[in-house]
C-alpha cells in the first residue's frame, strides 16, 4: 500500500502551520495597537488624565503582544549581539504595524502620536555586565503626557531565551501609573550568585515639574510576573532640569541622585537628594551619606521620621533634638518659614569637619511665629566617615566658629 499522498499534505501542514501561527500573532498585535489608536485622548494636547476602561484592557494585551513577538525574535536570534537584536526586534514589530517613533520624534515633550495610544518610542536591548545569561528588553509606549515602560529580563536556558522578571504597571485608571522616564541596573552576581534588579520611574502627569519618583528591588520570583520585592519606595522628583535622576550601582549596593525640594529653604528652591541603599541578601538599608553638604542634611534629617534620624544624632540630649526635629518635620511642622542664614565652617580635627548653620524662623502666612519659637535656630553639624551628624541645637549662637559663610544654594542640574 502507498502512503506518500498522505505524507505529503502531512508535511504542507507541518510547514505552513507555524507561519500560520505567526502570522495570527502579527494580525492580533496590529488590531490591539489599531483599536488603541481609535480611542479619544480628550484632544490634541490637551489630554483627561483618566484611562478609559478600554484601554485598562488593552494595554496588557499590547504589552504581551510585544513580549510575543520580542521573545520569538530573540529565540530565532539567540546568538546576536544586543544591537543586532535590537534591530531586529524593531524590523519584526514593524512588519506587525508596530514602528518605533525616529529620534526627533521621541526626543519632543508631544510627538505627533505623543497624545494616543497604540504606539511605541522605542525598544532597548542590553546585557547586563558580568551577565553573559542574561538579556534585558525595555519597551516604551506612548500614553497622554509620557510614556509607559515595561522591563522584560530574560536568561539563556540552553540555546534558548525564557522570560524570568517583569516589571511592568497594568491597569492604572489615570496616566500617573504609567512607569515614565524608567532606569533600570542589575547588580553583579554576589559570592553565591545571587543578584537584584533596581527598577526606577517617575509617573507621567499632563502639568507641573513636580512629581513622583518610585523605585524598586527585586529579584525573580516564583514566576516572571511575580518577581520578590525586596524594596518599594518613592519620593518627590523635580523635572525642570535636565537630568533630574541617575541610577547606579556601587560595590556595596546602589544609590540615586534625585533632584528635589529643598525644604528648609524656599528660596534655594532644589538641591541634590542622595538615596545610599546596601543590599545584603534580601535586606535592603539606607546609608550614608544621606547628604552631600551639611545644609542639605539638616533638610534631610528633619524630614526623616525620629526613629529613623535619632541615628543621625550624636547628642547626649537627645530630648531637645527631638523637640524641634519634630516642629521642624514636614508631616507635623507648625505654621513656620524657614531660612538659612549662614552656612559657616569651624575648626575641627583631622577626622572630623564640623559647621554651624543659623536658620531664621518666622511665622507662615497670616500667622505669627508661636511665642516659645525663637526668631533664629544654631544647628551643629559634625561630619566623620562620610556621614553627617547633628552634635546639637541651640537659641543662641554658641561661641567658637565666627563667621557668617552663605549655604551654596540652587545646585547646578546633575552632570
Amino acid at each position: 500500500m502507498n502512503f506518500a499522498p498522505r505524507v505529503f499534505p502531512l508535511l504542507t501542514f507541518l510547514i505552513v502551520s507555524p507561519f500560520l501561527f505567526l502570522q495570527a500573532q502579527t494580525d492580533k498585535l496590529h488590531d490591539v495597537a489599531e483599536q488603541l489608536r481609535a480611542i479619544d485622548t480628550g484632544g490634541k494636547r490637551n489630554p483627561s488624565g483618566d484611562i478609559p476602561p478600554a484601554v485598562q484592557k488593552l494595554l496588557p494585551q499590547f504589552k504581551a503582544g510585544l513580549r510575543e513577538i520580542i521573545e520569538r525574535t530573540l529565540n530565532e536570534h539567540s546568538s546576536s549581539s544586543p544591537e543586532t537584536l535590537h534591530k531586529l526586534i524593531l524590523a519584526d514589530l514593524k512588519k506587525s504595524g508596530i514602528e518605533a517613533q525616529n529620534p526627533v520624534q521621541r526626543d519632543g515633550y508631544y510627538t505627533a502620536d505623543g497624545d494616543d495610544f497604540g504606539n511605541l518610542y522605542d525598544v532597548t536591548v542590553r546585557q547586563p555586565a558580568r551577565h553573559p545569561d542574561l538579556m534585558a528588553v525595555v519597551t516604551n509606549l506612548t500614553i497622554p503626557c509620557g510614556s509607559d515602560a515595561s522591563f522584560n529580563l530574560y536568561r539563556r536556558n540552553g540555546t534558548a531565551w525564557q522570560l524570568i522578571l517583569v516589571e511592568e504597571s497594568n491597569g492604572y485608571k489615570d496616566i500617573s501609573g504609567g512607569q515614565g522616564s524608567f532606569q533600570f541596573a542589575v547588580s553583579a552576581p554576589d559570592a553565591e550568585g545571587n543578584w537584584y534588579v533596581v527598577a526606577a520611574d517617575v509617573n507621567p502627569w499632563c502639568s507641573s515639574n513636580w512629581q513622583q519618583l518610585r523605585y524598586k528591588v527585586l529579584r525573580p520570583g516564583e514566576d516572571a510576573n511575580h518577581p520578590a520585592v525586596l524594596l518599594d519606595e518613592h519620593t518627590s522628583i523635580y523635572l525642570g532640569t535636565d537630568l533630574p535622576y541617575r541610577l547606579t550601582l556601587n560595590p556595596q549596593g546602589f544609590e540615586l541622585h534625585i533632584v528635589a525640594a529643598q525644604g528648609l529653604d524656599d528660596s534655594i528652591v532644589t538641591r541634590e537628594h542622595v538615596r545610599n541603599y546596601e543590599v545584603t541578601g534580601n535586606r535592603v538599608t539606607r546609608i550614608p551619606p544621606l547628604a552631600l553638604a551639611p545644609e542639605d542634611f539638616l533638610d534631610e534629617w528633619v524630614a526623616l521620621k525620629w526613629e529613623a534620624a535619632a541615628a543621625w544624632a550624636s547628642s547626649a540630649d537627645t530630648t531637645k533634638l527631638q523637640q524641634w526635629h519634630d516642629r521642624l518635620n514636614r508631616e507635623s511642622r507648625e505654621k513656620i518659614d524657614t531660612e538659612f542664614d549662614f552656612v559657616q565652617p569651624c575648626k575641627a580635627s583631622d577626622k572630623t569637619a564640623k559647621w554651624q548653620i543659623g536658620l531664621q524662623l518666622e511665622g507662615s502666612g497670616e500667622h505669627d511665629l508661636p511665642g516659645d519659637v525663637p526668631a533664629e535656630l544654631f544647628f551643629t553639624i559634625t561630619k566623620h566617615d562620610s556621614a553627617f551628624y547633628v552634635e546639637r541645637v541651640d537659641r543662641e549662637r554658641p561661641p567658637g566658629c565666627p563667621g557668617n559663610a552663605l549655604p551654596r544654594g540652587a545646585r547646578e542640574a546633575l552632570p
